[in-house]
């Protein structure tokens, strides 16, 4: 190395990306807290919990270790906890590249038999629940105001969580019809700049965030700020003056309260095996893909997810117009907060006429309820009195006689 920057800080400089460096670091830290038991207390390595790794680091690659039978009992030890294949074989590979970054190349043979320990198949292993329209009409109206905005621009634009939560505000574009995100290419797992749109449910979501989100900025800055002195982990102070993302959260501030919605209507089970909730954020990925790949071409729809295998095609086919157009084609199937024909009317234009047929409609109950009043008098009177009876008998008649009906 001799750099003097820690072996696992001088591999993670290498990637440019800040979400990659902190997937890589945590990926060798969890290798190491294989090998030599837990470092970390909580979810963030403190200042000198971080210095312990890069300790273990060094200790590791030039002591007696053997890497080629620790990597095997690593996999091995996801397979055994049931870790998600995708996960699994993400954490194996990084540290299959540290090992090579550390003057320890893993060859072919080695790789093969280390992913035959591991976890086997492509799909997660936890049993999701359904997630509908209905399923997500039952969670929303729970949801606090910024982690129902941020669900409804999920949902709406196929976009990663982690992406959406380092996007700033210059980068929504909500003057424009679908508001259009422009996501930078420092941004994406392929480091493709990309366009997106959310939905007209989701920008008027946005935009009541916005309405509270300097005030909720200035309510963070102070938050648990003595209890973190108290404990002597100030390091963990959220430095949110200067923040220019939207949504100024970590991803786990939005999954608590999509999880609290969750428990309040009753559909926070966990799958037995994994542990894991069985209705979760990346969920809503995976309905975007699902419901706009039925009304729009897929390719089009990946385009906007930013899925790898279809960049160089789509973007040879799809202006931003174009993809824009396919996007307003398709915008009513992402409207999850409304009813199907409501949806259909906001987005095919015809809310004016839904308005007026609403306007009717209350005309014409305005009308059947003072019919109702009057009845309801007309009764009362004759239940007071039989003498009332015949006084509408009476009147009745000589409506009857002026009109020439007797």
């Amino acid at each position: 190395m001799g750099t003097g920057v820690g072996r696992i800080e001088e591999f993670t400089s290498l990637l440019g990306n800040p979400r990659s460096a902190s997937n890589y670091r945590s990926a060798v830290r969890r290798y190491l807290d294989f090998i030599y038991g837990p470092v970390r207390e909580g979810k963030i390595a403190t200042p000198e919990e971080a210095q312990r790794y890069e300790e273990l680091a060094e200790e590791y690659f030039t002591g007696d270790h053997n890497p080629a039978i620790d990597l095997q009992r690593f996999a091995a030890s996801l397979n055994a906890s049931r870790t998600p294949p995708k996960s699994a074989i993400f954490w194996l590979s990084i540290v299959k590249e540290f090992f090579k970054f550390s003057g320890v190349p893993v060859d072919d043979d080695l790789w093969r038999t280390v992913k035959r320990r591991g976890p086997k198949g492509r799909r997660a292993r936890t049993q999701e629940a359904t997630f509908d329209k209905e399923t997500i009409q039952k969670i929303l109206p729970h949801m606090p105001l910024l982690a129902k905005a941020v669900f409804l621009t999920l949902i709406s634009s196929g976009m990663r969580v982690g992406e959406c939560l380092q996007l700033s505000l210059a980068d929504f574009h909500l003057d424009e019809e679908p508001a259009r995100i422009a996501i930078p290419g420092h941004i994406p797992k392929n480091g493709e700049p990309r366009t997106t749109f959310i939905s007209r449910e989701a920008a008027a979501a946005v935009r009541d965030w916005l309405v509270v989100r300097e005030d909720w900025m200035l309510s963070a800055a102070n938050r648990n700020r003595g209890l973190l002195k108290h404990y002597g982990k100030e390091y963990m102070q959220k430095q949110i003056e200067g923040d220019d993302r939207l949504f100024p959260v970590q991803a786990s501030t939005v999954r608590e309260g999509f999880v609290g919605a969750l428990e309040k209507v009753g559909l926070d089970e966990k799958d037995p095996k994994t542990n894991r909730f069985k209705i979760h954020l990346h969920m809503c990925r995976k309905y975007f893909r699902t419901v706009m790949a039925q009304r729009i071409p897929l390719d089009a729809v990946e385009l906007m997810m930013g899925h790898d295998g279809y960049l160089t095609d789509a973007y040879v086919r799809y202006t931003e117009n174009e993809l824009r157009q396919y996007y307003l084609q398709a915008e009513g199937a992402v409207c999850v907060g409304v009813a199907d024909e409501v949806a259909a009317a906001v987005v095919g234009g015809r809310l004016d006429v839904l308005q007026e047929e609403n306007a009717a409609l209350r005309g014409e109950l305005n009308q059947i309820q003072r019919q109702l009043v009057a009845m309801n008098a007309m009764q009362a009177d004759v239940g007071a009195t039989p003498e009332a009876l015949q006084r509408l008998v009476d009147a009745r008649i000589r409506a009857m006689k002026n009109s020439g009906e007797i």
